[in-house]
């Protein structure tokens, strides 16, 4: 068995071959991370390393590891595989303890993975990783604090926070964030699949959550009809998202806008209960984004449990528009209530 280290970019053919493999193992699901960042789109936002073990050219297992160049505290493990013929013989075991020794000697905190795979669970939790409450996400934390003891205490310290455009150097800062407990329910119901907090329903992704916002970005890869997709084109971008990132680079919220076919504006977003003050300015951003598309009014979806959201949506002038639809909350569906702003 031979050991080979890539940093991306890598070679067209090289991916190829990955790509093809994973599905082999994985089966034809969309990837968390597509094959544009193992060519270098995202090089100078993230550092991402592959390691592959291959047996007289056959490969045998792979596993990734991308760390943030702005935030080398974290990493996130991904395409961790092993051919089905080679299993049992501790290749993916091997290549994690691979990736986590270089990020350990790099200084860093904490790398997060996700798995639904019992059997992969065992084999994470001897390598040091812990389970994330209410998730399917893991964390293996290099000072051997308990994932939750280091949630808390890494958003503990206040900072100014300042607001940007989201974009790829966010793939991983946003585990943290968005697999930290928080009070509202529905974090953003903007989304695809709306982002609700895991103090009330499990989430299932971990390296896949970038993607929820990218998507807003993709309209290649949306499912919407041929009149939005037509519009979309002929207007352009016709979809932003934003993060607000403290003084030290943590990211503490994002909030989201996009234009529909009635040019309707529909904004949402969430803040880390410690950092409140900076929940107006980021929904401001997507206000401001949503009026430079000349859009005819502004709308959003909260639960109807989540009050103090409503009392904020209230206090940047949106009035309450009556029921409009439901969310699925764990195991229970909750009405969703209408905010307008014209």
């Amino acid at each position: 068995m031979t050991r080979h280290r890539f940093e991306t970019p890598i070679q067209e053919e090289l991916a190829k071959e990955l790509f093809d493999f994973w599905e082999e193992v994985f089966g034809p699901e969309d990837p968390d991370i597509p094959v544009g960042v193992f060519l270098g789109e995202e090089a100078a936002h993230n550092r991402h390393v592959v390691l592959l073990d291959r047996d007289e050219g056959v490969l045998a297992g792979t596993c990734g590891i991308m760390t943030p160049r702005a935030n080398r505290e974290f990493a996130g493990i991904g395409e961790v595989a092993t051919r089905p013929e080679y299993r049992g013989q501790g290749i993916a075991n091997r290549l994690c303890e691979q990736a986590l020794g270089e990020f350990a000697e790099q200084g860093g905190d904490v790398v997060f993975l996700g798995t639904e795979n019992p059997a992969a669970a065992r084999i994470y939790h001897r390598l040091g990783w812990r389970r994330i409450a209410n998730s399917t996400v893991y964390a293996n934390v290099t000072k051997d604090d308990s994932p939750e003891e280091y949630l808390a205490d890494y958003f503990r310290t206040p900072s100014t926070v300042n607001i940007a455009p989201g974009d790829a150097s966010l793939r991983v800062p946003m585990i943290p964030l968005l697999l930290t407990p928080h009070h509202w329910q529905v974090l953003d119901g903007n989304l695809p699949t709306p982002m609700i907090s895991t103090r009330y329903a499990e989430q299932n992704s971990c390296m896949g959550l970038y993607r929820k916002y990218q998507y807003l970005l993709s309209p290649s890869s949306q499912s919407e009809g041929g009149r939005e997709r037509a519009q979309r084109e002929h207007r352009g971008m016709l979809a932003q998202w934003f993060a607000a990132k403290t003084d030290d680079g943590r990211l503490v919220g994002i909030a989201t806008a996009y234009v529909d076919a009635e040019n309707v504006c529909h904004v949402d977003g969430f803040v880390h209960t410690r950092f409140n003050d900076s929940y107006e300015p980021l929904m401001g951003a997507a206000i401001k984004w949503g009026e430079r598309q000349n859009t005819v009014r502004f709308t959003a979806r909260l639960s109807v449990e989540d009050e103090e959201k409503q009392v904020y949506f209230e206090s940047f002038g949106f009035r309450p528009g009556g029921e409009d639809g439901k969310f699925s909350i764990g195991d229970r569906d909750v009405p969703a209530q209408s905010m307008l702003l014209n």
